[in-house]
């Protein structure tokens, strides 16, 4: 019987020992549980010291933007090369490059023997032509009295309208060298041609200077007219179905001047190049930022695609971790909660788009401190001892 006793309160004695060590392994885990890697708390100390300050997560609409770089350019029409269909010697010049000139503006003059001999050859065969018209006169008249034979008549209307062909092409080449057949009857023949600009704009190249020979359609000055300067961007692939005329875009020089507004003047109908790059030309709005434009230039762009709904928060209360990040939640009083979100494209004012699966309704964003908690959470992660 004493023996039954004795073993009853040994294994009794072992089973109390077991429920004990159960229940204190039980109460680690929860204790280990509990305190979550996203969630740390601070002490008052700590919370006053970093200066918290809270503030809410932001459902706003933004802007779908499509980001493209570009230069500035003139359209062809607002380009210009001068250059003569006869040689020369420019014995007379006044135009360097970045000189503003007007249309008509005399810029050089150029000697030459072929353009003497055009007006000579016109003012012969002018000449030849009041003769022939006379005779034809006569000859009609002798025709039509049986006086003299038909094809004297037929002879003296062809060389009539020989000539008078002649002359017609003498004086439309006179006045694509800039010289009226009227000009040359009043003063006689000059013997330099008149180098004019094209164009209301300013000169960007001289390929000319005194005494120098020119060739026959070799240009002598470059001109460009800055009044309708538009910018040509860039646009990849993937993003070309998005491009539309008249969107909205912003664009941004590289001399650090303020974004501009500008519309979607023109969008490409074919991919180019390896890169596979959609053309898309587009017009800044304001006139006087648009003559303020420097051709050549290069501009970065977003053009604006449409509106949609944001998640978004201020810029300080994300921890940027390449392209994403974390935000900061207080939980309750002084138990903050970290939440890693995708940063998005949109941008406004001051605030950043996040993206996340986490719904923010009614939290408590740390707006100031974000970044004095990460660095609580980094402490944390260290290796003890270190």
């Amino acid at each position: 019987m004493y023996a039954g006793m004795i073993i009853t309160i040994f294994f009794g004695g072992i089973s109390c020992e077991s429920k004990t060590e159960e229940a204190g392994e039980d109460q680690k885990i929860t204790a280990t549980d509990s305190s979550r890697i996203d969630q740390i708390s601070l002490t008052a100390q700590q919370y006053q010291s970093i200066g918290v300050q809270l503030g809410k997560v932001k459902m706003q609409t933004v802007s779908d933007e499509v980001k493209a770089n570009g230069i500035v350019e003139l359209p062809p029409e607002n380009q210009a090369t001068l250059s003569l269909p006869i040689s020369g010697k420019i014995n007379y010049m006044k135009g360097i490059p970045g000189q503003p000139v007007r249309k008509g503006e005399l810029l050089a003059t150029l000697e030459s023997f072929e353009f003497i001999q055009l007006q000579q050859d016109y003012l012969q065969n002018a000449s030849q032509l009041a003769y022939q018209e006379k005779e034809l006169e006569r000859q009609r008249t002798l025709s039509n009295e049986n006086v003299g034979a038909r094809k004297n008549f037929e002879q003296a209307l062809a060389n009539q309208r020989s000539t008078k062909a002649l002359l017609q092409s003498l004086e439309a080449k006179l006045k694509i060298l800039g010289l009226s057949t009227e000009t040359l009857n009043k003063k006689g023949i000059t013997p330099a041609v008149r180098i004019v600009s094209s164009v209301n704009g300013f000169i960007t190249a001289a390929n000319v200077n005194l005494g120098k020979e020119v060739a026959a359609g070799q240009p002598t000055f470059e001109l460009a007219d800055k009044s309708d300067m538009h910018i040509a961007l860039t646009v990849f692939e993937q993003d070309a179905p998005k491009i539309k005329k008249d969107q909205v875009v912003k664009i941004q020089f590289n001399d650090g001047s303020e974004a501009v507004r500008a519309h979607v003047l023109m969008v490409g109908k074919v991919l180019e190049g390896e890169s596979r790059t959609l053309n898309v030309h587009v017009e800044i709005d304001d006139i006087k930022q648009k003559a303020r434009l420097v051709p050549g230039a290069y501009a970065s762009a977003r053009i604006q695609t449409g509106n949609r709904q944001a998640t978004m928060v201020p810029a300080a209360s994300l921890v940027r971790k390449g392209a994403t990040g974390f935000i900061y939640l207080e939980e309750s009083a002084r138990k903050i909660r970290r939440v890693p979100v995708a940063i998005g494209n949109a941008v406004k004012e001051d605030l950043v788009e996040i993206v996340s699966e986490t719904p923010f309704e009614n939290e408590q964003l740390v707006v100031k401190g974000a970044y004095l908690i990460d660095a609580e959470f980094a402490k944390r992660s260290e290796p003890a001892g270190e």
